[in-house]
């Protein structure tokens, strides 16, 4: 079985945007306009608890978005919640808990995704016991480059062994436009760029999160997976089984742009995770066995 279909189309999108509409430097117009230059094909504005519409332009899409946010200073957790394909602006009580955040957004059937819990301080129950958000960032350009905690990988893998298993995004949460611009993204394999396919793919976790790495293809056969990518240094095949020595695949001084893994008789899960000779990474979603 084939993970993406190989007459779909790859796209490359940024869904963590903030403009001068909330506290980013650049104006809506100006930022599409900069991720279109760069080769992007959609981006959603997410400013803070403000709420953008959304619009299919010539070879581009902005989807609607919002990011609504509970910073709690006498605990020190930061809950960030990035709202995706909303229908209109979330209710949102004024005195909120963190759970409201993402009824807000569900109810204008848009998608939640918890933004950088590295940076937020959130301890693994805070994102095991908050309910219908789909996905959590596992990257997040601005949080690493202006904090140093922008890499969430062993939280995500963590919440995900306690089967709170979410889908897997690389963003940019770009304010400053300068080191927190193109950083992280997804590649969408789509039939095309209307906001329906966008959404419905990225529903159907028909997409993979990167730094620039491209994973071309994932096959799965029996008990066995195989990745395609680019020329890469190593892959990685994570699971919550504590150690399997087959997991690290190296090129041995060469690159590589394959593995095959054989999943344990302990895995219940596996995702996969790129490395190449830059230090940039690529992260698949978590295949349930």
């Amino acid at each position: 079985m084939q993970l993406f279909n190989d007459n779909y189309n790859w796209y490359k999108g940024n869904l963590h945007t903030h403009t001068n509409i909330s506290d980013g430097l650049l104006s809506p117009e100006a930022t599409i306009d900069l991720y279109q230059k760069a080769g992007y094909d959609f981006i959603a504005i997410t400013d803070h608890n403000i709420f953008y519409e959304g619009s299919e332009q010539d070879n581009f899409t902005i989807l609607s978005g919002t990011e609504l946010h509970i910073n709690d200073y006498d605990t020190r957790k930061a809950f960030h919640i990035v709202g995706i394909d909303m229908d209109a602006e979330a209710e949102i009580p004024s005195t909120p808990k963190p759970q409201d955040l993402i009824d807000g957004i569900v109810k204008q059937n848009g998608l939640a995704i918890l933004a950088h819990p590295a940076w937020s301080f959130l301890t693994h129950d805070d994102a095991i016991n908050l309910k219908d958000y789909m996905g959590i960032e596992i990257w997040n350009t601005v949080s690493e480059t202006r904090s140093n905690r922008g890499y969430s990988a062993s939280f995500i893998d963590t919440v995900a062994s306690k089967n709170c298993i979410k889908a897997i995004f690389a963003v940019d949460d770009t304010h400053f436009f300068s080191d927190d611009l193109f950083g992280g993204y997804i590649m969408l394999n789509s039939p095309s760029l209307s906001t329906e396919d966008i959404v419905k793919n990225i529903k159907q976790g028909n997409f993979y999160a990167s730094q620039g790495p491209e994973i071309r293809q994932i096959t799965i056969e029996k008990n066995k997976i195989h990745i395609e990518t680019s020329p890469v240094s190593q892959i990685s095949f994570m699971s919550d089984n504590f150690y399997d020595a087959k997991r690290v695949i190296r090129g041995e001084g060469e690159l590589i742009d394959s593995a095959i893994y054989t999943c344990g008789e302990k895995d219940n899960w596996v995702r996969i995770e790129c490395l190449d000779s830059e230090g940039r990474r690529a992260w698949s979603q978590f295949i349930v066995l």
